[in-house]
């Protein structure tokens, strides 16, 4: 079930020991859980008072109480000297590896060592704005089963751990239909995200699951339809201000990934709930909406709708083990954004870079060109790529322009 707004403030404040409590009676051993299902079967006969063995169905029904809660405490304190030594640990250089047919083919963009993969055909007909169908999978997917301790231990450090939008095969150009299935926020944290990060174990320092085995197959980043990784769908939007400004988002340290970085004005992941959107793009805009709206502190009268937003790329995102990702643009009135509630933990602060609205597709361009080289050790690869795919666009087709400045 997804959590909603507030749900995710009392978890973000749960101590972490009541959320190991919480997760080990919600994953009781066959052992202790039998033991404890037995005593409250010796309470229940002792207390209805069956005659005979009244007085020995009490004794072995608190005995197995006992015994199971003495096993749990047991447990929950193994639990939690593991969780106080795990950490992740970002990785010397990032990840890099040669993706498997067909996305060889694909174009690849490389900025400060990140890189990603894309088609340029696909992208053309996604800024079409096709209608392509979302079939979906059934049952959850979950992790390999040499990564679910790594992610019950993870998972207690996490602020949330909503159902996500796992891409279950390939999305190509000739695509008609997208199959998707269910999966969770934990599962990227130990797959995807070892291809930025190394998941360590203090005092003894190893990795407790290797990434290149869980993100490459046969030494390449295999297709999604073969890969061991969650692949959960993500996006990047950049609002344009009707008023000559890019909105750009500062990452808080508590986020996972490009933490101090500066970041697209919407970045996230698809909830399972955006597919009451319907068709794929209209899943994608709804999460670029979201998220935008909640990083950028958005009021009800500043909010825009699907119209507004355009799907400018689909990528495999090279340092998340070839992650799939959206990115795209949304025009935006005269706003005034603000960092909000929770959002707190996770962002700073906002930027802007500034242009012209009188000065047309090319000033524009040069503006935003300029400003991501002479802040290059400041802006994070999902923001470069955002920034690229928006001047790319406005570059190659002359009506780009106009749909971005019309404000209706």
């Amino acid at each position: 079930m997804m959590l909603l707004p507030d749900q995710r403030a009392v978890r973000a404040r749960m101590p972490y020991a009541v959320r190991i409590v919480v997760g080990r009676i919600g994953r009781l051993s066959a052992l202790h859980g039998t033991l404890l299902l037995l005593g409250v079967v010796g309470l229940v006969i002792s207390l209805v008072g069956l005659d005979v063995g009244s007085m020995l169905a009490l004794a072995l029904g608190l005995a197995g109480i006992v015994l199971s809660v003495i096993g749990i405490v047991a447990q929950v304190g193994e639990d939690w000297v593991r969780v106080s030594r795990i950490y992740f640990d970002a990785r010397a250089k990032p990840f890099d590896a040669s993706y498997s047919a067909p996305y060889d083919g694909w174009s690849r963009l490389q900025f400060r060592g990140h890189s990603s993969v894309h088609s340029e055909e696909l992208d053309a007909r996604l800024r079409d704005d096709p209608i392509i169908p979302v079939e979906i999978e059934p049952g959850l997917w979950n992790v390999p089963a040499e990564c679910e301790e790594a992610r019950q231990l993870v998972r207690v450090q996490l602020d949330f751990d909503d159902d996500k939008i796992r891409l279950h095969d390939d999305l190509v150009a000739e695509a008609d239909v997208v199959r998707v299935q269910r999966t969770r926020y934990s599962a990227h944290t130990v797959t995807n995200l070892l291809g930025e990060k190394v998941l360590r174990e203090r005092q003894r320092r190893h990795e407790l699951v290797h990434g290149d085995a869980v993100l490459l197959r046969n030494g390449l980043i295999p297709r999604l339809r073969y890969s061991r990784c969650s692949n959960h769908l993500g996006v990047d939007v950049v609002a344009v201000s009707s008023t000559g400004r890019v909105v750009l988002t500062l990452q808080g340290e508590r986020n996972t990934t490009n933490p101090g970085m500066l970041a697209p004005s919407g970045s996230g992941s698809m909830d399972w709930a955006d597919l009451q959107a319907g068709d794929l793009l209209g899943v994608v805009k709804s999460a670029m909406l979201r998220e935008m709206s909640e990083e950028l502190g958005l009021r009800r009268g500043e909010r825009v709708g699907s119209g507004d937003v355009r799907v400018l790329r689909y990528t495999r995102v090279t340092n998340w083990g070839g992650k799939p990702q959206f990115c795209g643009v949304a025009r935006l009135g005269d706003v005034r954004e603000q960092v909000r509630g929770i959002e707190h933990r996770y962002h700073r602060d906002h930027f802007s870079i500034e242009f012209d609205p009188d000065g047309g597709a090319r000033d524009f361009v040069t503006t935003i060109r300029d400003y991501a080289q002479d802040n290059a050790a400041r802006v994070s690869f999902p923001l470069y790529e955002t920034l690229d795919v928006l001047c790319s666009w406005l570059e190659r087709d002359p009506q780009a322009w106009g749909w971005l400045m019309d404000r209706g």
